[in-house]
């Protein structure tokens, strides 16, 4: 994962509820998948299994934070777990086949879950987080971002 990637992606967990966190989840394991793929074609096998690692790592995750007092949950962990052995035998036998099993169950689940969070209106899952907003000026070849520092406790609890 590139740079600009993880900065993109630790801005927008900064100031996300758990729904939106959990399909960031989701677009990680999408990143790490092409990332890996891309990797494949290069005959990159140290990056393609790092990548793929971080694939599984991210399937755990998902399956960290699954709630089973709902029965969804079992069904999940069932398809995470399907989706973990794919990727763990795309590892071993270099074959994209593996990695499009795992993406053929991801797909729909990530679909599902965004649509689950545009319905969350909860609110972030970290508090004191640094909020950053972009578009309010523009440079001549990038967009500008503000931070707001106005809190001093960022990060911490009072």
């Amino acid at each position: 994962m590139k740079k600009d990637d993880i900065d993109a992606f630790s801005r927008r967990i900064a100031c996300a509820n758990a729904s939106e966190i959990i399909v960031i989840l989701y677009e990680m394991f999408f990143t790490y998948e092409s990332d890996g793929i891309e990797a494949m074609k290069k005959h990159d096998w140290d990056a393609y299994i790092d990548n793929m690692r971080q694939c599984s790592l991210v399937l755990e995750h998902l399956k960290n934070a699954l709630d089973f007092k709902y029965n969804i949950a079992n069904n999940l962990y069932a398809l995470y777990n399907y989706a973990e052995v794919s990727i763990s035998k795309a590892i071993y036998s270099r074959k994209e086949e593996y990695i499009n099993q795992a993406d053929r169950v991801m797909k729909p689940l990530w679909e599902a879950f965004v649509e689950v969070a545009k319905a969350d209106d909860s609110d972030s899952v970290m508090k004191n987080s640094q909020r950053v907003t972009a578009g309010l000026t523009y440079g001549r070849n990038n967009l500008n971002e503000s931070y707001d520092d106005g809190n001093l406790n960022r990060g911490f609890l009072v």
